[in-house]
């Protein structure tokens, strides 16, 4: 049963995200929509918080805006996919380690902040052991910027 809360947990962060950002770009304060998105599903107050924490922190890292895909697209744009998977490896990461999955590390705030958004939403705790996905080393970050092909191609 624990896959079908991660599964669950992982849809409220991306709507989560997508508010933030949607209120973020129009000029608003997000934490009252994000309130409003946390309370019916009886999660604990601080689950808003510690999600747009997180999205802050990633942001200030990376020193730009995260993309999102449209409100109600069951598509995830690539920084959105990046962002799930942070929030599944994170726990496990050395600070100045990398795996194949972030292959710089994270920064410990970034580190802290998953662990506490992952504790609000009741996510179970991550399997340490080294999977196959962590071998090797990947090209590049998986929040690098890229070019949206579906922009291209008029979708």
């Amino acid at each position: 049963m624990a896959i079908g809360r991660d599964t669950f947990a992982q849809g409220v962060v991306i709507r989560l995200f997508r508010a933030w950002s949607a209120q973020v770009d129009a000029g608003h304060a997000p934490m009252e929509r994000l309130q409003e998105i946390v309370a019916p599903l009886d999660l604990p107050d601080e689950t808003a918080i510690a999600c747009a924490s997180l999205f802050e922190l990633i942001e200030g890292h990376l020193g730009r805006r995260l993309i999102r895909e449209s409100c109600c697209s069951r598509r995830l744009s690539p920084d959105e996919s990046a962002l799930l998977g942070v929030l599944r490896v994170a726990p496990s990461l050395s600070t100045v380690a990398g795996t194949a999955a972030v292959p710089h590390g994270l920064p410990g705030a970034i580190v802290w902040a998953v662990i506490a958004v992952r504790h609000a939403l009741g996510m179970v705790e991550p399997d340490d052991s080294p999977d196959e996905e962590s071998h090797g080393p990947v090209p590049a970050c998986p929040f690098s910027p890229r070019i949206r092909t579906e922009a291209l191609h008029g979708l």
